[in-house]
């Protein structure tokens, strides 16, 4: 970045001996004093270095709320995914859940054939034990389901 340095003929660059400082849009530097070969008063001066001064707040202005919205945006981000990660937990727990209920449900059905087996295995011998343990095993199966 050029710096300018102001002379009584207006502001020269300080990198070239003797060389006009281009006007920047925004910035008047003495502009029409240069133009007709008078220098700018201090209190042009001032008012254009305060212009340029509020130009440059405003550009660093800009730079900080675009990184204060990247740093919201990355929070949004971590936020998701997070609850992704508890979506995929729930997921998860809910597959579990149904796997052991339709495991359970295939046990007690499994024990209900098995029950209603000894009771007709009981029924078939016909004995006076047989039809007690019979009676026995439905009062159990009536009590459990």
């Amino acid at each position: 970045m050029d710096e300018f340095l102001a002379t009584p003929h207006g502001l020269r660059n300080s990198g070239e001996a003797g060389a006009s400082a281009p006007d920047s849009p925004g910035s008047s530097i003495a502009g029409s004093a240069r133009d007709s070969g008078t220098p700018g008063t201090l209190s042009q001066i001032s008012a254009d270095l305060a212009a340029i001064s509020a130009s440059m707040m405003t550009q660093k202005d800009k730079g900080e709320i675009i990184r204060e919205e990247i740093a919201a945006v990355r929070t949004n981000l971590t936020a998701l995914e997070q609850r992704v990660d508890m979506l995929e937990v729930e997921r998860l727990q809910t597959q579990q859940h149904r796997q052991a209920s339709e495991l359970a449900t295939t046990r007690q059905g499994n024990i209900l054939l098995d029950l209603r087996r000894q009771v007709e295995d009981l029924d078939n011998r016909g004995t006076t034990s047989g039809s007690e343990a019979c009676l026995n095993l439905r009062m159990r199966y009536r009590r459990n389901y």
